[in-house]
C-alpha cells in the first residue's frame, strides 16, 4: 500500500518529467536549424546515455539484472523519438505537442488491451478533458474550423503511439524490484548501439565535434535522459493511468518554452487550454491521493 507521501512524490517526479520533455522538444527544434535529423539524434542519444550513466554510477544503481529489458529502448527513445524528431523538422514545435498530448489516452487504452488494466469513468473523463486542453493549448487555428495536419504531423502521431507502447510495457517492469536508473541505462545502451550501428552500415554516421553544442547536448540530456529518469521513478509510486494523464502537462511547458525561446505566439484559445489542463490535473490527482 503506497503512502500519501509516496503518491505526492510520484506526482512531483512525473511533473518534472513533463517539464524536461517540454523543454527538450523546444531545444530539439532549435537544434534542427543547424543539424540534420540523423546527426542530431545520435548526439542526443550519446548525451542522454552519458547523463544517465553518471546518474546511475553516482547512485550506485548500475546492475546486470535489468539488461534483459534494455530492448524497450528500441521503442523509445529509439523509434518513437526518431519519428518525432523527423516530424518536428516538418512541422512546428507547438503543432507537434498537440499530437503528443494524445499519449495519455493511448497509454490507458493500451494498458487495458495488453494487461486488462481498468480506469474509472472519472479517470477517463479527466484524461479526455486534459487531452482537449492540450489540443487547445497547442492549436493556433480556431479549433472549430478544424486542424490542418501534414506529413510531419503523421510521423509525430506514429512516434507517439510507439512511446505509449513503451510506457505501458515499462510500467510493469519498473513496478517490480528493478532500478529505474539501471533500467534506463540499459535501454539507452541498446538504443544508442542500434542507431549508431544502423547509420554506420548505411554510411551515414558522420558526427562532428561542433555538433555537440549546448542546444543538442542539453536537448538530449533532458528529453531522452532526465525526463525518462523522472518518469520511470514516478511510476513506482502512482498508477499508470494517473501518470498518463499528467503527461498532458507537457504541452504547457512546451508552449511556454516555444514562446520564450522560439518566439512562437499563443492566443486566447491556448490560454483556455492551459486552464483546462491545470484544472483537470489538479482534480484527477486529488481523486488518486484522497
Amino acid at each position: 500500500m503506497k503512502s500519501y507521501t509516496d503518491e505526492r512524490k510520484g506526482i512531483l517526479l512525473t511533473i518534472l518529467a513533463t517539464l524536461c520533455w517540454g523543454g527538450g522538444m523546444v531545444l530539439s527544434k532549435r537544434s534542427l536549424s543547424s543539424a540534420d535529423e540523423n546527426s542530431l539524434f545520435v548526439v542526443q542519444l550519446i548525451s542522454a546515455w552519458a547523463c544517465i550513466l553518471i546518474v546511475t554510477l553516482i547512485g550506485g544503481k548500475l546492475s546486470l539484472r535489468e539488461w534483459k529489458h534494455g530492448w524497450l529502448g528500441i521503442l523509445e527513445p529509439g523509434i518513437a523519438f526518431y519519428l518525432v524528431l523527423v516530424g518536428l523538422g516538418r512541422t512546428s514545435a507547438i503543432n507537434a505537442t498537440i499530437l503528443q498530448s494524445m499519449e495519455g489516452l493511448m497509454i490507458i487504452g493500451l494498458s487495458f488491451l495488453f494487461f486488462r488494466g481498468r480506469a474509472s469513468s472519472r479517470t477517463l473523463f479527466w484524461g479526455a478533458l486534459s487531452t482537449i486542453g492540450a489540443i487547445l493549448v497547442t492549436t493556433k487555428e480556431n479549433i472549430l474550423a478544424g486542424v490542418s495536419i501534414n506529413s510531419g504531423d503523421y510521423l509525430v502521431l506514429i512516434g507517439t503511439l510507439f512511446a505509449a507502447i513503451y510506457v505501458t510495457l515499462s510500467s510493469r517492469i519498473v513496478g517490480e524490484k528493478n532500478s529505474a536508473e539501471s533500467l534506463l541505462f540499459w535501454q539507452l545502451s541498446y538504443c544508442t548501439a542500434l542507431v549508431i550501428g544502423y547509420l554506420v552500415l548505411r554510411g551515414e554516421f558522420s558526427p562532428h565535434v561542433n555538433q555537440f553544442n549546448v542546444y543538442s547536448v542539453s536537448s538530449g540530456a533532458l528529453a531522452y535522459g532526465m525526463s525518462f529518469y523522472f518518469y520511470l521513478l514516478g511510476m513506482k509510486y502512482i498508477p499508470t493511468s494517473l501518470s498518463a494523464i499528467l503527461l498532458c502537462l507537457t504541452p504547457i511547458f512546451g508552449v511556454f518554452f516555444s514562446v520564450l525561446f522560439l518566439s512562437e505566439t499563443i492566443n486566447a484559445q491556448n490560454i483556455v487550454g492551459f486552464a483546462v489542463i491545470l484544472v483537470s490535473s489538479v482534480l484527477v490527482t486529488r481523486d488518486f491521493v484522497a
